[in-house]
């Protein structure tokens, strides 16, 4: 990936974020997706659009998405530019994977999940964030160990603030 890249709808930098911040500010953006999640009650569940997934869905995709990164970590400081495995985003709605989550079983794995791969990058030994690999045959691009933490920031604080507008467009006398 280049390293001028940008997320055109949240402004996110990825040459931006240091190794040390990912950690506090993944913790940060889950335990505040995790409140969320708890607070949307019954409309955890509900697209506020049909563009848009649920409150619910944005919640299992970034716990899927932790420890699909997580994995990619840990076999790219163990092999030499390894490939990750794609993770299938918009197929694991469509099939209907989520479909038995809950908004409480979710919110809690999404924090076991979120403290497993904070741990796991702060542990990363000295060096090995310049550690390089493919990040999926679906994105084929080299990539480093301290851009794939960077991914998973990105994806919890992106995902966060459509979790939020979800929220404030279903609850009663909000949005829309």
């Amino acid at each position: 990936m280049a390293t001028d890249d940008s997320c055109e709808t949240c402004g996110f930098q990825w040459d931006a974020v240091s190794a040390p911040e990912i950690p506090r500010r993944i913790k940060t953006a889950t335990d505040s997706f995790v409140d969320v999640l708890l607070k949307a009650g019954p409309s955890a569940d509900k697209r506020s659009a049909p563009e848009r997934w649920s409150i619910l869905e944005y919640g299992s995709h970034v716990r899927d998405v932790l420890i699909s990164i997580r994995e990619r970590i840990i076999t790219a400081s163990i092999l030499d530019e390894p490939t990750g495995a794609a993770i299938h985003r918009d197929e694991r709605v469509a099939l209907g994977f989520y479909r038995l989550d809950a908004p409480a079983e979710v919110a809690g794995e999404l924090s076991a999940i979120s403290n497993l791969f904070v741990r796991t990058f702060a542990s990363l030994p000295t060096g090995f964030e310049s550690r390089e690999f493919y990040f999926s045959p679906v994105t084929p691009a080299k990539v480093t160990i301290l851009w794939a933490g960077a991914q998973a920031l990105h994806e919890c604080e992106h995902h966060l603030a459509d979790v939020e507008e979800n929220f404030e467009r279903l609850s009663p006398g909000r949005g829309r």
